[in-house]
C-alpha cells in the first residue's frame, strides 16, 4: 500500500460523543482533521474541509505537486476520561495510474508531507507515544 501510519496517544480530541451527523456511531475524528487542518496551513500547506468517512474522517492536502489523502480516525481507551485514545493519521501519496503501473511515485519514509505531520504531532505537548506504525 502506498500510505505511511502515524499514531498518537491523547484525550484532546472526542471519543466519546456520538454527533447526529456521524455516518457511524464510531465516527471520531471531525474535531482532530479540522485541528490538522489549521496546522497544516500554518504551514503552507493547502488542505480541503475535513470529509467523513464511515471509519473516520480525512482531509485532501496539496504540497507542491503531490497529492495526498489524509485519514483520521482513532480509539477510546474506555478509562475514566472517555476521550482519552490512540489516533491513527493514515497518509497516502496519490498516484497516477501510470506511476501505478510503473511502480513510481510511492510514499518514501522521508516524504516531506509525512514528516510535517510527524512534526506538528511531536510539537504538541498532550500528545504521547507519536510514531510511525512499522507493521503497515
Amino acid at each position: 500500500m502506498n500510505a505511511h501510519h502515524l499514531l498518537f496517544r491523547t484525550g484532546c480530541f472526542n471519543l466519546s460523543r456520538v454527533s447526529e451527523h456521524f455516518i457511524n456511531p464510531c465516527c471520531f475524528g471531525e474535531d482532530l482533521a479540522a485541528w490538522l487542518q489549521n496546522k497544516l496551513a500554518d504551514r503552507g500547506v493547502l488542505s480541503s474541509e475535513p470529509g467523513q468517512e464511515d471509519w473516520g474522517w480525512y482531509l485532501r492536502a496539496k504540497r507542491g505537486d503531490d497529492s495526498y489523502l489524509l485519514a483520521v480516525s482513532g480509539n477510546s481507551d474506555k478509562g475514566t476520561n472517555q476521550d482519552y485514545g490512540e489516533w491513527r493519521i493514515i497518509v497516502v501519496k496519490k498516484q497516477s495510474i501510470w506511476d501505478r503501473i510503473k511502480g513510481k511515485g510511492k510514499i518514501a519514509d522521508h516524504d516531506q508531507m509525512l514528516e510535517i505531520i510527524e512534526e506538528i504531532l511531536r510539537a504538541e505537548p498532550d500528545f504521547v507515544g507519536v510514531h510511525r506504525d512499522a507493521s503497515s
